[in-house]
């Protein structure tokens, strides 16, 4: 690929991303932030691997005839929910950082850890649900290497909080194309051992992404507990999964606590590339959301397990959402 056609890429995407704010009509727009900084994780600051993630997402209820086929499609592993089908759609644009272990310490490395790496890129989702079911299709296109300009803004951002200066962005992935395709499903759960009350409910969640970033399969179980009352919603959305402009179909003001236990069979994780990966990798993430009227405001904490076998610590990060509806 050519110098040209990433510079080309990098000027779309950060366009795209910036313009995202300015769309008219509406319906949502969300902010998500994953940090493993004091800043958003204080009690383990770590500074490694996963380190910063932002994402700005647009979520409206267009007028689409393929959003409207799209919500009766009826195939073999994605069948339509039965009933009253909403439907939406969104755009999004985000930044991913990923580094070695002690980054601004090279002395104090292990002889094989993640590179260097920044992520940028931009995309399209499209939802489908009725009151039981949620599902989600999402492609998003992007570039890895030095034109995402990861170096340039870790080192922005070390410089605003007055700390160490990472090292060895030198030897970052270089630059490559990046596309990814994904599909996640939603049920709320009705079963005898998980059954809902009106301060409990239980959510499975479930679905794929292949690409040339990662490929696995996921699957989780969610469990909420209403502290003033327990929103009709989709449960607590994240970075690698917003719930867009459909959340806001079931919405109503509560606040509630989460845990989120959920595993990955890894195929692939381009930022992975010259290590071991494991094939099995698990999460657990606990938060809490508040929702009034308008506004939707989300803390949590994910920790997972190793993702590959030179690795000597599991990781963990902070993420705040922020969610407003216009």
């Amino acid at each position: 690929m050519s110098a040209k056609w990433f510079r080309g890429a990098q000027t779309l995407l950060l366009l795209t991303g910036f313009g995202l704010a300015g769309l008219s009509a509406a319906d949502t727009l969300s902010l998500y932030v994953d940090n493993d900084s004091r800043l958003l994780k204080p009690n383990h600051n770590t500074d490694r691997h996963y380190t910063s993630g932002v994402k700005l997402v647009y979520g409206f209820t267009p007028d689409w005839q393929w959003l409207e086929n799209y919500g009766d499609l009826d195939v073999p592993f994605f069948s339509a929910p039965e009933g009253p089908v909403h439907t939406a759609a969104g755009f999004f644009a985000g930044h991913h950082i990923y580094t070695p272990d002690w980054a601004d310490k090279p002395e104090k490395r292990r002889p094989k850890d993640m590179r260097f790496a920044g992520w940028l890129y931009t995309g399209l989702f499209a939802q489908r649900a009725n009151e039981r079911i949620m599902d989600q299709t999402e492609l998003n296109i992007g570039v890895i290497g030095p034109s995402a300009k990861g170096r340039q803004l870790q080192n922005c951002i070390h410089n605003l909080l007055d700390s160490g200066k990472p090292i060895g962005w030198d030897t970052q992935l270089s630059d490559r194309p990046a596309v990814n395709f994904s599909w996640t499903r939603k049920e709320r759960l009705n079963g005898p051992l998980l059954k809902p009350t009106e301060n409990v409910d239980f959510l499975s969640e479930y679905g794929f992404t292949a690409g040339s970033v990662f490929c696995h399969l996921q699957a989780g179980l969610v469990g909420r507990l209403g502290i003033f009352g327990l929103p009709k919603d989709w449960g607590p959305d994240r970075l690698e999964l917003p719930s867009g402009a459909i959340q806001r179909a079931y919405q109503d003001n509560g606040g509630y606590l989460f845990c989120r236990i959920s595993g990955k069979a890894v195929g692939y994780n381009q930022f992975l590339t010259g290590l071991d990966p494991e094939p099995v990798v698990g999460q657990l993430q606990v938060g809490c959301v508040i929702q009034w009227k308008s506004l939707e405001v989300g803390y949590s904490q994910t920790f997972l397990t190793q993702e590959y076998k030179e690795q000597n610590a599991f990781d963990s990060y902070g993420a705040l959402t922020v969610k407003w509806t216009f």
